[in-house]
């Protein structure tokens, strides 16, 4: 009988039956020092054309190997985004090994892993043997299937290690990863790294994963969960099995993929906020790594020394990452004419509700937003979550087809319903815990202290 449901249900700290400990994890809280640094940006995945909730399409998305993640947003823009980062530094960060230009994006925050590396969640198994502690992200190599080499960014928080044990290593490829650039073709998941003469190796022949023949990574618990029915997910039995002809146990993929949970985060909510504006917006966020980016009416990316008046630009988003990679906010700021919303409804018979909801410090036309947790529901019994800014007045239920996209504001219109998302939750408890967790937390606060500044 196979056991893996009842080992992945020992991930859980609160249901472990001795699957050994994972290592030490010592979190500390980062100082509120800011540095300004452009980063280059590969084309986006942001802004793809779906209509809101278009279950159709995403069964059969899904079907055909293609994993798309923005249910809600707006038409993409036509060229890359030209982005800038601010990142808050932690003043008790240690020396750097390496004195490359790309020593700014690794992590110098001690999570108690060997070489500075992140952990992708809070409950990490890593083995304390000669392979595990010679983990580095500058390291480890990459064996593409067309048969050439490559190496892994440099970017810890952009790469966070999901465990290691033996002669195996998991390595998140993040939303942050693609957000940066080091992604083209959209890929996310993990990458499996196997230590072979002294050396950790990622041979994609072996890690894509289940997803699509041309190089996705395996993917992790939560990303399995948002792409189908979180109850009774077809593709997480195929994927079992690859992890297996890699010669990976049932325990071996409890401890190297993580707990099975609709989202990875810390154990705590934050303590320490940062404060942040220009002429759109000011937002109060904790140790989050903020991403800009501006187009004009073109869709060309507006240089960074031209860019003092945010409201000349055509387009402006500003995303938010955790120090996990993960996209924890997402705001987009258009001038009305310059975007549309589809008007058109592809599935009518989709329902959503609202879980959570408080205020924000967001005002609109139309009045005050709020954040909540949405959940679509399909007829056949899917159901998927995202959190995000919601009309004040909207209805704790209704029809899909009826949420707006936008909100006006003179003579912009935002983009916010979805800063975390999605997530596949196996049960209204599930959604109450994450309701109570540190994530849910911090998107309150940042929420109930965003405002827009911009007055027309």
């Amino acid at each position: 009988m196979d056991n893996l449901e009842i080992l992945i249900s020992d991930a859980d700290p609160a249901k472990r039956h001795n699957v050994g400990g994972p290592g030490p994890l010592q979190l500390q809280v980062p100082g509120p020092v800011f540095n300004q640094t452009p980063q280059p940006i590969g084309d986006s995945k942001l802004f793809r054309g779906w209509r809101i909730f278009a279950a159709v399409s995403t069964i059969a998305a899904v079907a055909a190997g293609i994993v798309v993640w923005a249910p809600w947003e707006a038409p993409n823009a036509t060229g890359p985004a030209g982005r800038t980062t601010l990142v808050p530094e932690d003043p008790t960060a240690g020396p750097s090994e390496s004195a490359s230009t790309d020593d700014y994006m690794v992590s110098k925050t001690d999570y108690g892993l060997p070489n500075f590396l992140v952990p992708a969640h809070q409950d990490v198994y890593f083995q304390d043997n000669d392979a595990c502690n010679a983990l580095d992200l500058r390291t480890i190599k990459l064996e593409k299937l067309d048969g050439s080499h490559a190496a892994l960014p440099y970017d810890a928080n952009a790469y966070p290690v999901v465990g290691c044990m033996d002669d195996y290593a998991a390595v998140q490829s993040t939303d942050l990863a693609f957000a940066n650039g080091y992604n083209a073709d959209g890929g996310s998941g993990i990458y499996i790294a196997r230590w072979v003469d002294g050396a950790w190796i990622v041979d994609e022949q072996q890690s894509r994963g289940i997803n699509n023949s041309l190089g996705f990574p395996v993917m992790g618990w939560p990303d399995l969960r948002a792409m189908g029915n979180p109850r009774d997910s077809a593709s997480k039995p195929e994927q079992l099995e690859r992890l297996r002809k890699m010669g990976l146990d049932d325990k071996g993929i409890v401890r190297l993929l993580g707990p099975d949970t609709a989202s990875w985060m810390g154990k705590a909510a934050s303590n320490e906020f940062h404060e942040y504006s220009n002429t759109l917006l000011s937002i109060t966020y904790p140790y989050w790594e903020l991403k800009e980016s501006m187009f004009d009416e073109g869709g060309n990316p507006i240089a960074d020394d031209v860019k003092s008046d945010l409201t000349e630009a055509e387009r402006y988003e500003l995303q938010a990452f955790d120090i996990r990679g993960k996209q924890v906010l997402k705001l987009v700021s258009v001038k009305n004419g310059s975007l549309f919303e589809p008007t058109d409804c592809s599935d009518p018979e989709t329902s959503y509700r609202l879980d959570g909801e408080s205020q924000s410090g967001v005002m609109a036309d139309s009045g005050p937003l709020k954040l909540a947790l949405i959940t679509k529901v399909t007829t056949d019994g899917y159901e998927h979550s995202w959190v995000g800014l919601f009309p004040g007045d909207m209805p704790a239920t209704g029809r899909a087809c009826d949420v707006r996209l936008g909100v006006d504001r003179k003579d912009r219109t935002l983009f916010a319903t979805e800063w975390v998302g999605p997530m596949g939750f196996k049960n209204q408890a599930e959604r109450d815990a994450y309701l109570k967790s540190p994530e849910y937390t911090d998107a309150k606060k940042v929420a109930s202290l965003l405002t827009l500044d911009h007055v027309g």
